[in-house]
């Protein structure tokens, strides 16, 4: 499962009541008067849709996803007309994409809720008070667009309930990720780990003294040095790699030289962006420089490498530092995840199978677009009833806020 979750954990994801259209489903159970899930799609939204390890998932939680992933999906330039439901995504139909899709993530969530259970852990009082601080700003801000909750709400195809399930997953997910950070938890890397994950990810660390051969015209492009200019610099990166090699601390006086003379890019009192040099990808330096870097030993200064910048001197330094350290976490935490959807049981109910993604979006859309009007109509009543100052335009009519594609 190559998937890097980790985008669908928003920490602001309250302020998506301003800008998403969610959705619902079907079901026989008895609907309350306010579900807009049983509304769109006929299936009352606190119906167990799934169940993940013995652990229900609900139908609105489902479909609260499931249209964060069309919207997605909109966002691509897909599902944008009819004939696209049925056009291919990764071997299947779009529709079928983003059912498997939405099925995937509520099973993440309801995995990692599994797994912070298992080490006690629960939602912090401070992480309630602060959804409670996102609810009260988001009540305010709606009422200055003439808007309730309620209303926002509906547009969403979720309860105010459900909505705070979905928050309280996001925030046991980063609970579990903190608890299993700590010291000698198992996002805390091993040297033979992070040997590993340097290996796999591809990642060198290095120091360069770069030696410009352009100048820099006014205009923010550049001129090549004339072939009497570049031999010159080519002979002083020569004596400075014979120098470096021959001094009895090469890295000290490499770090001198490189704060003296380099031509890397400096900030405006002139101190290097990278005196630390750069922890790089497969890729991300041009090719000549990468392929030298590659070349050498930790502790090894290279040849003098030309590059369409000029001529780079490079220190090989071990990539086992604290920034690269600092990346494990999240790769490990993405193994952990894996390997936990791989084991969780998936159950799930008759009414999963009657979901038409195609169906329900467009019928949330329309209740959504009902809401739109509904604050349409309630601001141009109150601009009407409230004249402009004297001296002031003539305020715009509030709207509802456009559909988004992600929480």
């Amino acid at each position: 499962m190559n998937r890097n979750f980790g985008k669908w954990m928003s920490a602001a994801l309250a302020g998506a009541l301003l800008t998403g259209v969610l959705t619902g489903c079907q079901s026989q159970q008895k609907p309350a008067a306010d579900d807009v899930t049983y509304e769109a799609a006929n299936i009352a939204r606190d119906k167990t849709l799934i169940k993940v390890d013995g652990e229900p998932v609900s139908a609105e939680i489902y479909c609260f996803w499931l249209e964060q992933s069309v919207a997605n999906q909109q966002q691509q330039y897909n599902l944008l007309d009819d004939a696209s439901w049925e056009e291919e995504i990764e071997g299947k139909s779009a529709a079928d994409y983003v059912k498997e899709d939405a099925l995937t993530i509520a099973k993440y969530y309801r995995v990692l809720a599994n797994k912070a259970a298992e080490y006690g852990l629960t939602v912090t009082d401070e992480q309630k008070a602060e959804m409670e601080d996102q609810f009260t700003q988001l009540t305010a801000t709606l009422e200055e667009q003439g808007m309730t909750l309620d209303m926002i709400m509906r547009a969403q195809g979720i309860s105010e309930a459900g909505f705070r399930t979905v928050m309280e997953q996001q925030y046991l997910a980063e609970n579990l990720y903190d608890r299993l950070s700590e010291e000698g938890g198992p996002l805390m890397p091993t040297d033979e780990e992070m040997d590993a994950f340097l290996e796999e990810q591809g990642l060198y660390q290095v120091k360069h003294i770069l030696l410009s051969t352009r100048k820099e015209n006014e205009d923010g492009t550049y001129t090549a040095y004339s072939a009497e200019e570049e031999a010159q610099v080519k002979a002083e990166a020569d004596a400075l790699v014979a120098e470096l090699r021959a001094a009895d601390d090469p890295e000290a006086l490499f770090d001198e030289k490189m704060k003296e003379r380099s031509d890397d890019g400096r900030d405006q009192n002139g101190d290097l962006y990278a005196p630390d040099g750069y922890l790089a990808f497969p890729g991300q330096m041009v090719s000549e420089f990468e392929t030298a870097s590659l070349a050498l030993k930790v502790g090894e200064i290279s040849e003098p490498v030309k590059t369409e910048f000029g001529y780079h001197i490079i220190l090989r330094q071990d990539a086992d530092n604290e920034e690269s350290r600092s990346y494990f976490p999240n790769y490990k935490m993405n193994q952990l995840s894996e390997q936990w959807m791989d084991e969780a049981k998936v159950e799930t109910d008759q009414a999963y199978d009657t979901i038409d993604p195609k169906s329900f979006h467009e019928k949330q859309q329309a209740i959504s677009d009902q809401v739109r009007a509904q604050a349409e109509a309630a601001a141009q009543a109150q601009s009407s009833a409230s004249p402009a100052p004297e001296g002031s335009d003539t305020p715009e009519t509030s709207q509802a806020p456009a559909p988004s594609s992600q929480p």
